[in-house]
């Protein structure tokens, strides 16, 4: 066989996401500022990204990340996605230092808080280990912003970047169930290809279901700029519920957000501080994976199921 090109990556999951953290590869980024790299990332190296998210390798909710050496922080990384996805993740904080630590591949600090540089700043995250296991990671976001209100929706904007819609549930859905699923992806699109046909920016249209569940806690299904589902709470998706609902409610201290599968994220004020949230949660390393690249491989960027 002629092997043109290998890759390893560690994959793992938070909160039902499912991140792929590549440690070793053929993709050559060897520029000193992070978003050089980035730049280099995305304009030359389309075809092994496709070749590590699509089919048969990957699927449609992989999420890719690359792993850097960085002078300012412990170490450096970039994201990938379908075009079709954004690319900074929080979850993808959580992801690739429990990947890391887990596997032997960053040394152990003794006071347990590590630096990510990303193209969006540096940030800090806290683990906690029993057993050389991480059994949490906890991390910091600003307030989100209410950036419009109408009739039907709140378009909530994270970090200064990211837009999310925010729907209360609709008529034609009874409750945020899988028993529901066929109208709750009906509904996504629908929103999707209107909110695209009326020019407005987002990232996530967010259906909230906030009946028949105890104080400060929601269900919630995040739909992905094409109507696709997200298969987590999504961390964005909680700060931006959280702060939609402070518009309304000034003295709201924190909300628990579950995904229609059940898997949950908390979002809180970060003590003494209104403008911080933390939210802290697990990742779990899945595999680790070596694929190779075959020239011959007719299909040699994968495909996506429909």
């Amino acid at each position: 066989m002629n092997i043109e090109k290998m890759f390893t990556t560690i994959d793992t999951h938070v909160a039902g996401e499912a991140f792929r953290i590549v440690i070793h590869s053929p993709i050559d980024l060897k520029e000193s500022d992070i978003k050089l790299n980035d730049a280099i990332l995305h304009d030359h190296f389309q075809r092994e990204r496709d070749f590590l998210l699509n089919e048969p390798r990957g699927h449609r909710g992989m999420n890719g990340c690359i792993i850097l050496p960085s002078k300012v922080a412990d170490y450096g990384l970039l994201f990938f996605n379908h075009t079709s996805s954004g690319t900074f993740n929080y979850g993808a904080l959580v992801a690739s230092v429990t990947a890391l630590l887990e596997t032997g591949n960053i040394a152990k600090k003794e006071n347990e808080a590590y630096t990510i540089e990303t193209v969006h700043g540096i940030y800090r995250v806290k683990v906690k280990q029993e057993n050389q296991e991480v059994t949490s990671v906890s991390f910091e976001a600003e307030a989100c912003q209410v950036i419009e209100k109408t009739p039907e929706f709140t378009l909530m904007q994270v970090d200064a970047s990211r837009n999310y819609a925010i729907f209360s549930l609709p008529e034609i859905v009874e409750k945020i169930s899988l028993d529901y699923l066929s109208d709750i992806q009906k509904w996504g699109k629908e929103v999707s290809e209107k909110l695209k046909g009326e020019a407005i920016p987002f990232e996530g249209i967010v259906m909230v279901d906030a009946s028949g569940l105890s104080a400060n806690t929601v269900r919630s299904v995040t739909f992905e700029k094409d109507g696709t589902i997200l298969r987590s709470p999504g961390a964005d998706s909680t700060l931006a519920i959280f702060g939609a609902f402070l518009s309304i409610d000034h003295v709201l201290e924190q909300l628990t957000n579950y995904s229609i599968f059940d898997s949950e994220l908390t979002a809180q004020f970060v003590p003494r501080s209104k403008h911080l949230m933390s939210m802290e949660t697990e990742g779990f390393v899945t595999g680790m994976h070596q694929f190779i690249y075959d020239h011959t491989d007719p299909l040699q960027e994968g495909f996506l199921l429909k």
